[in-house]
């Protein structure tokens, strides 16, 4: 193929890459869900600070850290990126083994400047499901709904925040319309 040709089709797919990633926003097409019992959705229960996430790098799992951090990402709702020199870090990655039926939690620390936490159970993800990508993926969203603030949902509900994890291996409308009545658009 002649030059102009290659440099014109690269132009047309520079566009189209734009045009995509610049794409307007879609509303969800689900309502809220009510949380289960005894929980509720809150901001002061999220690793959330100024509209936004700071995360540390973990090297363990981070197929299914990028995997979750990009499907929650879809929502445009908090801003979920790496910590940099210059940023305050809201959540680390870290991981655990035990015999203890779960796949992960979250744990939040609440203090002013401090760092909460995922906890990823390697005794599952190594073990158990570590011939389910799927399942595997399904933990680390869930656990990241938490540091989002958002409760666990009833098991009838389509939701990736279901309180038995869930063969949804991506957040839902639901979730994104719960996401969306916490935090806004």
């Amino acid at each position: 193929m002649p030059f102009p040709q290659v440099a014109a089709a690269l132009c047309a797919s520079v566009v189209l890459a734009l045009a995509v990633a610049n794409a307007p926003y879609a509303a969800p097409a689900a309502a809220a869900a009510p949380c289960v019992r005894g929980e509720s959705e809150t901001r002061g229960k999220s690793s959330v600070d100024e509209g936004e996430i700071r995360w540390t790098e973990a090297a363990k799992y981070d197929d299914l850290r990028k995997h979750a951090l990009t499907e929650w990402n879809r929502f445009r709702t908090i801003n979920i990126a790496a910590d940099t020199s210059i940023t305050v870090n809201d959540l680390e990655f870290c991981h655990y083994s035990a015999n203890d039926g779960r796949g992960g939690y979250y744990e939040r620390h609440g203090a002013t400047a401090a760092t909460d936490s995922i906890y990823l159970n390697k005794h599952l993800l190594d073990g158990g499901y570590k011939d389910d990508p799927r399942m595997r993926q399904n933990i680390m969203i869930h656990e990241l709904g938490h540091a989002l603030g958002l409760c666990r949902k009833a098991d009838t509900v389509n939701s990736a925040r279901r309180k038995n994890v869930s063969t949804k291996h991506v957040p839902t409308a639901v979730d994104q319309a719960n996401c969306e009545k916490l935090w806004g658009r």
